[in-house]
């Protein structure tokens, strides 16, 4: 039986919570949260809008590692790419970083994120439901029943 992506999202958030993450932004699939929603601007496109923009599911931060994650109940390749040509992208990070300095995000213990940026190593992550898929390169948050197992990346995206 696949598992809601709302249960995903509410399952991963618990987990980063329980082992030391700062949660610092969120977009649940239905509804609001008290967590801001963070927008990483597409290289390509100008202006003040949202066309082409990136809203991660949840964005956290633990030791100096900064994670966007996307959520589903499966394994989505599509997420896997978003997140990827983020990653990609010295722009977008550069846009994710002026997104989390804008609105004066701070990690759990007050301190400024944007204070940390320095020695701080953004990565990219998915978080689902089912059998693990093959993306060594991206953290992974595999929901297993009511239990959340956290995969660290195993080699660097570039």
């Amino acid at each position: 039986m696949t598992i809601s992506e709302t249960t995903v999202y509410l399952r991963v958030k618990k987990h980063l919570k329980s082992t030391g993450w700062s949660l610092l932004a969120g977009q649940p699939p239905s509804g609001t949260d008290h967590l801001p929603v963070i927008e990483i601007k597409d290289d390509f496109e100008s202006g003040n809008g949202s066309k082409g923009s990136f809203k991660p599911d949840l964005v956290a931060w633990k030791d100096d590692i900064l994670v966007f994650i996307e959520l589903k109940p499966l394994f989505n390749a599509p997420d896997q790419a978003k997140v990827e040509n983020v990653l990609k992208s010295p722009l977008r990070i550069q846009a994710l970083w002026e997104d989390l300095t804008q609105r004066r995000v701070k990690i759990d213990t007050g301190e400024l994120l944007s204070s940390r940026k320095p020695q701080t190593r953004v990565v990219g992550g998915l978080g689902y439901g089912g059998t693990q898929g093959e993306h060594p390169h991206l953290w992974t948050f595999l929901v297993e029943g009511d239990e959340v197992v956290e995969i660290p990346a195993t080699r660097s995206f570039t």
